[in-house]
């Protein structure tokens, strides 16, 4: 059984309804990462860092899109990656539209077509953004991981590590 998210809805910069934020958010907290095979949760895991990036007004960049965008990259499909992520095409679809809206360069192009029309692409602009998301995700994990192991230490429901 795949994993599903949580419904909500998208407000107009692609990002869900909620209190916006302003400026570059890094958001500590504990969460559940998923099997590799992107089933269900795997063991509880360690607190981590969560970054969400605010580009402008209604434009943010996070970690669900990232992991879209890696999919997108390793299923060469975006209705595969959406199914691998456990949201519909349309949701995928539009988190795509946002991305490529953000930057002066797409992310991930497709067929003139759409849906049914061939594959989607993940782009070297696409490839580098993920790896550059990915390499500011582990320097702040790095930089924070005194913090962090105080935090689990406190924390309820954590286990500190050795």
């Amino acid at each position: 059984m795949a994993y599903k998210a949580k419904k909500s809805t998208l407000g107009p910069g692609g990002q869900m309804e909620g209190p916006a934020r302003q400026g570059p958010a890094a958001v500590a907290s504990p969460v559940v990462h998923e099997d590799r095979a992107g089933h269900g949760p795997a063991a509880p895991t360690q607190p981590s860092i969560k970054i969400k990036i605010d580009l402008a007004p209604e434009m943010r960049l996070g970690p669900g899109k990232v992991r879209l965008l890696e999919l997108v990259g390793s299923e060469g499909s975006l209705s595969r990656a959406a199914e691998a992520m456990g949201i519909s095409y349309r949701r995928a679809w539009l988190f795509v539209q946002h991305v490529n809206q953000a930057f002066d360069l797409p992310a991930i192009v497709t067929p003139e077509h759409g849906h049914g029309g061939g594959p989607a692409r993940l782009t070297p602009f696409g490839q580098e953004l993920i790896a550059r998301y990915r390499e500011f995700e582990a320097e702040a994990n790095r930089s924070a991981a005194a913090t962090m192991q105080w935090m689990t230490a406190h924390a309820r429901g954590t286990t500190p590590k050795s």
